[in-house]
Formats: C-alpha cells, sequence, structure tokens
C-alpha cells in the first residue's frame, strides 16, 4: 500500500476515534441544551402562578388589615367609651338628678302672660329673654353711669386715716362696669327661670329616675303666685296655689313612684320669691299659702329669703345682673374688682320705705350718709335701681363699705350687688344674711362682713365712726374674702371647670345632694325601725 494511501487512512482513523471520544459528551450538552428552557419555562411558569395567586390575594390581605385594623379601632372606641361610663358613673355617683318633664303650664306656658297677664299692671316680657338673664347691657359711657342719681360729697375726708395714703384705696383708674361683658338687666325675681335653664346643663343629668338621687320640679312657683298675690279677689283663680302640681304628681305614673320612695323628701323646687309670698292662708292674709300643703312640706324648697324657723327650705342668693359666660370673663371682672379705687368709706344705694318698714332705720342711714363727706348716697326714688345695674355697680365699686338695711322684707338683693363689686356689707339684722344664706356665705361672718344692730342706730350710733376703727390692713383682708365670695353668688352661664369657680347653681346643688342624702339615711333608719317594731308585735 503506498504510503499516502496509509497516511489518508491513519487520518480518517484519528478523527474517527476522536468524534466517538467526543459522542458522550456531545450527548450531554445536548441534552442539557435541550432541559435549560424546559426548566426555565417551568420556573417562568411557577413565578407567573406565584405573581397570580400573590396579585389574586393582595386585595383580601389589605381588606383583612383594613377590617382588622376597623376592629381595633373599635375596641379601642369601646374601651374609651366604658372607661369613660366608668369614670362618669364614678363621678356622679351620688350626684345625679332626674329633672321632670311637666307640662307647659307649669313652666313655659306662664311666660306667654308676661304683658299685663299674671298681673294687670305688671309687664316683666324683657326679663324672661337670654334664659331669665334678662336684656344684655351694651356698654356706655361714664357720663350717663350717675345719671338721675343723688351722689354727695365726692371727696374723702382727711380725718378718715385708715384711708390715706393707702395705695389699695386708690386703686387704678376706673372703667364703666358695663364695659365688661356678662352684665344683663336682670329682674331680682327670675330666679326660678334662671335655675332651671342653668340646671339642665348639670353634668350628671339622668333619664332613668330609676338611678336619680334627688327629683327637680322646675314648676315657676313665684311667677305663677302673681296671679294669686296681684289680683282680687274677684278675679283670683278658683284653684289654690300650687294644687294644679299636687295633683300632676298624684296622676303621673314616674313621679307616682318616685314619690313613694321617700315620700317627696328627694324632691326639690325653686321659689324666686321671699317665704313671706308664699305664707298665709291663700285668702285673706298676704302670701298665697302653699307651703302650708303637705306636699311642699315634704319636699325641699330654695328661695331667695326662707323663713329660718322652717327645716325645709334654703336661702340661696338673688340672681345679680352679673352672668360671665366663661371662666376667663369671671376672672377679668375679679382682676377688675381688686383694682379698683376705693375712694369712699362707705355708701348707701335704696330709698325709704316708710309704709313698709315702720319701724325701719333707711331714713336714719340715709341721712347720715348724706352729712358725711365719706359717703356717697345713690337715692333710687330718683332711679329705678332694679333695673338699672350701672350706676349700683359704679357706686360700690368705689366703696370701702356697703350698707344693707333691711328693705321690704329682711334681705336685699343689693346684699349680692356688693358683693360682686368687692364692696364689705354692712348688716343691721340677722335675717338679712346670716341666718339665710348658710350655704353660699362663709360662717365667719366677722372676716368679710360688719354687723351694727339696729338698735344701736336708733340709739344715735354714727356708721361713719364705727367704720373709721377698722385700719387699711384689716379692710384689705375683708375685702379679699368678700371677693373670694363672688363666683358662688352669681348665676354664671357655663359650668366650671374649677372648684374656686363653682357658682350659686353649683353650690346649691352640691349641698342640696348632701341633704337628701342624709335624708335617705334618717328615712332607712326610720323605716328600719318601724319594722323592727312591728317584727315585734
Amino acid at each position: 500500500m503506498p504510503s499516502s494511501l496509509k497516511r489518508i487512512v491513519f487520518i480518517m482513523f484519528v478523527c474517527c476515534s476522536f468524534l466517538v471520544l467526543l459522542l458522550p459528551y456531545s450527548i450531554r450538552h445536548s441534552a442539557n441544551d435541550t432541559s435549560t428552557p424546559v426548566r426555565k419555562n417551568l420556573q417562568r411558569h411557577r413565578q407567573s402562578r406565584l405573581h397570580d395567586q400573590e396579585v389574586h390575594q393582595l386585595p383580601h390581605s389589605v381588606n383583612g388589615r383594613a377590617e382588622q385594623l376597623r376592629s381595633e379601632v373599635h375596641l379601642r372606641e369601646d374601651s374609651s367609651r366604658k372607661k369613660a361610663r366608668r369614670s362618669k358613673d364614678s363621678h356622679c355617683h351620688g350626684k345625679r338628678i332626674f329633672v321632670y318633664n311637666l307640662p307647659g303650664s307649669f313652666n313655659s306656658d306662664l311666660l306667654r302672660y308676661c304683658r299685663y297677664g299674671l298681673a294687670s299692671w305688671l309687664n316683666i316680657c324683657r326679663d324672661f329673654e337670654n334664659d331669665g338673664f334678662g336684656e344684655p347691657l351694651q356698654a356706655q359711657t361714664k357720663s350717663s353711669v350717675l345719671n338721675g342719681s343723688l351722689c354727695l360729697n365726692t371727696t374723702i375726708s382727711p380725718n378718715a386715716s385708715s384711708l390715706v395714703g393707702s395705695a389699695s384705696a386708690l386703686g387704678s383708674p376706673s372703667s364703666s362696669p358695663i364695659s365688661f361683658n356678662g352684665w344683663y338687666r336682670t329682674g331680682q325675681f327670675m330666679l326660678e327661670v334662671v335655675f332651671h335653664h342653668r340646671l339642665l346643663h348639670y353634668e350628671c343629668l339622668t333619664q332613668d329616675p330609676e338611678t336619680a338621687d334627688a327629683f327637680f320640679l322646675p314648676y315657676y312657683t313665684g311667677i305663677d303666685a302673681l296671679r294669686f298675690l296681684y289680683r282680687s279677689a274677684k278675679s283670683k283663680p278658683k284653684e289654690r296655689h300650687g294644687s294644679e302640681l299636687v295633683k300632676w304628681l298624684q296622676r303621673d305614673a314616674v313621679a307616682k313612684k318616685a314619690w313613694k320612695k321617700l315620700n317627696g323628701r328627694d324632691h326639690f323646687l325653686v321659689m324666686g320669691r321671699t317665704a313671706w309670698d308664699f305664707d298665709g292662708n291663700g285668702e285673706g292674709e298676704w302670701g298665697t299659702g302653699i307651703v302650708h300643703m303637705p306636699e311642699y312640706k315634704n319636699m325641699t324648697t330654695l328661695l331667695v329669703e326662707r323663713e329660718p324657723w322652717l327645716s325645709n327650705q334654703y336661702a340661696i342668693p338673688y340672681p345679680t345682673s352679673f352672668h360671665p359666660s366663661s371662666e376667663s370673663e369671671l376672672t377679668k371682672w375679679i382682676r377688675k374688682v381688686r383694682s379698683e379705687a376705693r375712694t369712699k368709706l362707705f355708701t348707701f344705694v335704696g330709698s325709704v320705705r316708710p309704709k313698709l318698714m315702720k319701724n325701719g332705720i333707711r331714713d336714719a342711714l340715709m341721712e347720715q350718709c348724706s352729712l358725711s363727706r365719706n359717703c356717697e348716697l345713690l337715692d333710687c326714688k330718683r332711679l329705678r335701681c332694679s333695673h338699672n345695674p350701672q350706676p349700683i355697680i359704679d357706686t360700690f365699686l368705689h366703696s370701702q363699705f356697703c350698707l344693707q338695711p333691711r328693705g321690704d322684707s329682711p334681705t336685699r338683693r343689693s346684699l349680692f350687688d356688693s358683693i360682686i363689686a368687692g364692696c364689705i356689707p354692712v348688716l343691721f339684722h340677722n335675717d338679712t344674711a346670716y341666718s339665710q344664706y348658710k350655704w353660699h356665705l362663709p360662717a365667719e361672718t366677722q372676716h368679710w362682713s360688719v354687723y351694727i344692730n339696729e338698735d344701736e342706730i336708733r340709739g344715735g350710733a354714727q356708721v361713719e365712726a364705727f367704720l373709721l376703727q377698722y385700719t387699711q390692713e384689716t379692710i384689705e383682708k375683708m375685702r379679699d374674702a368678700v371677693i373670694d365670695m363672688i363666683p358662688r353668688t352669681l348665676y354664671a352661664g357655663f359650668s366650671a371647670t374649677e372648684e374656686s369657680h363653682l357658682d350659686a347653681v353649683d353650690v346649691s346643688v352640691r349641698e342640696l345632694l348632701r341633704l337628701v342624702s342624709r335624708n335617705k339615711r334618717r328615712w332607712h333608719k326610720k323605716s328600719l325601725s318601724t319594722r323592727a317594731v312591728s317584727i315585734d308585735t
């Protein structure tokens, strides 16, 4: 065989052998190359399926989370409400008051007859405005403050040594009191309307009589009394004053059940006139006689003046003309009262009542004041004081002491006018304040007032000489005590958040609830004693 052929055969053999050697690798590599797309496709399919699942499941997940959040919010809100209820239950324990929804004939309907309908000569429609506060007063210039009044001797006497050189006596320049918000032409007998509307905002009212600690009857007793007091015998209503309410109490299912628990000793009502107007026999004597009815003897009655010997009557302050709508308004007024210039030693606001006060001392006090350079006299004969608070308050603001003799009856609204002006009251009869307003005025009477017996004035005692005995330091302490009394002797247009700002309604309700609690304990003790006796028998 030629060598060239052998060479060719050898080369072909080597190539074949090489191919044979490469075949397994090629097969494996080919297999690998064909499986890769399959795996990739499978992987993509799985990823796509997972993505689709996530996409489909995503809204459900979000909604579920939202639902979970809503559930958590509801739980928190429920928990907060329960805590608030528990907190209120704890706060209102023993303080819940149920206000009866009396027919309008006992309250709102009476207001419709304000124009000569309750008494032929009386138009009191404006008094009922603003929930009993009356017509609001606008700011006026100081030149009109003393218009129509009699003001004498405006300079202070050099012999008033207790006042000379005192920064507290001089104070700061005055501005009209009516430039402050919260002043109204308030009728002194509007207590029932004022108290009712104020109590409707009481924080512990209850709609459930079963849980009530006390029951309020919003019967405008004093307003209704006008048709009994001032009409002629022929035109007087045939029914007795207050008898319609008794009938309603006996007829109404809720009232009957509530009354039976303590026989009415947890019920109370407000009478916006003096006890004298509700006394008598309802016929020949003055007074409607309502307080002598058995049902009214069981209830607690709040009046502007009580009969001190009757245990179910309690006196609360007359409404003055100042009704701040916020704690800041009250604080602003108190700051003014503290800084006011007190240029007069004493003052008297009023007029002589010769017919009613046969043995009174007003004439003597007015004469003493008019003859003194240290006194300012505001004669209410020339000024309708009851509906014009500006000159009254302005006069009181500039005086250290205010004379408060008896009026038509032992008490006077002027007492509370002087207190809200920071003027120290000078009293001449025990029943003007001391035996009356025990809930609202401090028992340490010498700390906030001066007492001179009426008999001393009749005997010739001089008020000025008596007052000049007080040092300026003592006067300042007494005035501070009077100013501290301001919040609880006025009827505010807000519910206080601070103990120091409790108003006359707050104090009245607090003391009334304490009284009812004592009555309940006595009643239950008496019931247990009665049961024990009947068991023994």
